[in-house]
């Protein structure tokens, strides 16, 4: 625990604290004052672990402050999002429930909105918040899969298909600009998933022409929401008009081949792919990644789907 003494200049600025709020084991997300004498405190810094130890002794002391515009910070939410990880940046398990959590918020509030309204600054600072742990880590990706949650749900599925596509991004040394916009993409690509018939989803049997030819309308129904959230980046809209473009030409909707297929569909094309692989189906259990990997790049039904540079990129990464 580092300890600096200080002096409050303006009382007004500090507020009461409750110790009930930390939790053992966890880092402290903003500065504590003990109050010591009329004007001095004793600040212990955010990012001390809070021990048990720690914890007692501060349950002992008679008031416990924390400045004001800090306390918001104990909350998790889209704001706080990136100060969360960073002060908890040696818990990568940890720093990835943190993203499930706001990732599931994001869908959950869109999922339930009847004007199919997405909150753009939550997505924004998600997806920042993706590229900050992505730099902060050696080898992120590797450390991250061991915690990705095996789970057939939109929201999961979109977040790591971000995760997937960013890491394969910063690989391909896309600058962070771009690497928002493919993370923006990435997230947002199967939100269209929304208004096709659930029954025809969660389907186990074979689907008829007319139910194949419903959910490749998503993509397309994916773009008119983004376009309704006022999403208009053109690099955004075509990543999620052609993720389902494959390399041979036999993807939807407008049947792409190699070159016609922009970088951002590509690395979303094979990120969704992958994710789907490595997660239980209603019709059969996951793969692991390499075997899910050596699918796309050996299976006679795949192979001539992807641009195999990327793939081989994203072996690396694993």
């Amino acid at each position: 625990m580092k300890v600096i003494q200080t002096s409050i200049n303006k009382i007004r600025n500090y507020i009461i604290f409750k110790v009930d709020t930390l939790r053992i084991d966890e880092k402290l997300l903003f500065d504590i004052y003990i109050k010591r004498d009329k004007d001095f405190v004793i600040i212990i810094e955010a990012g001390t672990l809070i021990t048990e130890k720690l914890y007692d002794k501060l349950k002992k002391q008679k008031s416990l402050y924390v400045y004001k515009h800090e306390a918001e910070k104990n909350k998790l939410s889209c704001q706080t999002l990136i100060h969360h990880l960073s002060i908890n940046k040696d818990n990568i398990q940890n720093n990835l429930s943190s993203l499930y959590i706001i990732n599931k918020k994001i869908f959950q509030n869109y999922l339930e909105s009847e004007d199919n309204k997405i909150s753009n600054i939550c997505v924004e600072e998600l997806v920042t918040s993706i590229l900050f742990l992505i730099d902060s880590y050696d080898d992120f990706l590797k450390k991250i899969m061991a915690f990705f949650v095996n789970e057939h749900e939109l929201e999961t599925h979109s977040l790591n298909v971000c995760i997937y596509s960013m890491s394969i991004g910063r690989a391909l040394n896309v600058d962070d600009t771009r690497l928002v916009q493919l993370g923006t993409a990435a997230l947002l690509h199967d939100v269209g998933i929304k208004k096709i018939d659930p029954k025809i989803i969660e389907k186990e049997q074979s689907l008829s022409v007319l139910e194949l030819e419903h959910v490749q309308q998503h993509p397309l129904l994916s773009v008119e929401i983004i376009k309704h959230n006022k999403i208009t980046d053109p690099y955004i809209i075509d990543a999620v008009t052609h993720h389902h473009e494959n390399y041979d030409g036999s993807g939807y909707p407008n049947g792409l081949i190699q070159r016609q297929i922009s970088i951002f569909a590509s690395i979303i094309s094979i990120a969704d792919v992958f994710d789907a692989l490595t997660n239980t189906r209603p019709n059969r259990e996951a793969y692991n990644s390499f075997a899910a990997l050596k699918i796309m790049m050996q299976d006679e039904k795949m192979v001539n789907k992807f641009n195999h540079k990327y793939l081989q990129v994203f072996l690396t990464l694993l």
